[in-house]
């Protein structure tokens, strides 16, 4: 485990740690909200590989979850555990299909909006200890969230522990199939708002197999919906 996400490790300590967090608070700030547009942008931006600004839409988050995304739940089996869970749709979507569902955001905001649809979230960070490691059926890592913490590879090696033998981590890649990528990053609102500075990383499909072989996991499907990419690996 690199630096980064040894001090995740040690818990929700500074603001800067987590997505969005600290400053202005523009993550939490516009997801009370439910509307409006965030960006996120590499504090160094000519650094090689380092990717332009990545644009996220709240309403999206906010909005239950899609069609595809329910066709995605289907593939799975519970007890499911949704890491960056934000305010919820996908639990809410998990639990309409049966599946026992929880999980973990690092924001009370997230948590409070998730807990309000009448699902199960756990202010904290997924590097701190969850509930029934080792035991959960599938893990949902969507919306960015392979980024959390800047290293892929340590995320994975967590997920790796945190899944039953046999689990399925459904995880959403960057567009970009070779894009791999970790840098420091703010986020801003429409109005220019940001946070504190906080690790984030990139990955495609293809540099998201040699992170899973470095965990531990086995690439057990790729699929392309609506110009989203999504590998699910597996725990052997």
């Amino acid at each position: 485990m690199n630096a980064v996400a040894a001090a995740i490790a040690a818990g929700p300590g500074r603001h800067g740690e987590f997505f969005g967090r600290g400053g202005h608070d523009p993550y939490e700030r516009t997801l009370l909200q439910g509307r409006g547009q965030l960006s996120l942008r590499p504090l160094e931006r000519a650094a090689p590989g380092n990717p332009g600004e990545v644009l996220f839409s709240v309403q999206d988050w906010c909005a239950p979850a899609t069609d595809d995304e329910r066709a995605l739940l289907a593939t799975l089996h519970g007890p499911l555990l949704d890491v960056g869970c934000g305010p919820g749709r996908m639990l809410a979507a998990a639990e309409q299909a049966g599946l026992a569902a929880v999980g973990v955001d690092p924001s009370a905001g997230a948590v409070r909006l998730a807990r309000s649809r009448g699902v199960r979230a756990l202010q904290q960070s997924i590097f701190a200890p969850v509930p029934h490691e080792g035991l959960w059926g599938s893990v949902l890592l969507l919306d960015g969230n392979v980024g959390i913490g800047g290293n892929v590879s340590a995320l994975l090696s967590r997920l790796s522990v945190v899944a039953a033998p046999g689990g399925r981590i459904l995880v959403e890649a960057d567009p970009r199939p070779g894009q791999d990528t970790s840098y420091r990053a703010v986020l801003e609102d429409a109005a220019g708002r940001g946070s504190e500075p906080f690790p984030w990383a990139q990955a495609g499909a293809d540099a998201l197999g040699g992170h899973a072989a470095a965990a531990g996991l086995a690439v057990a499907g790729r699929r392309i919906l609506q110009g989203r990419v999504f590998v699910t690996l597996r725990r052997p």
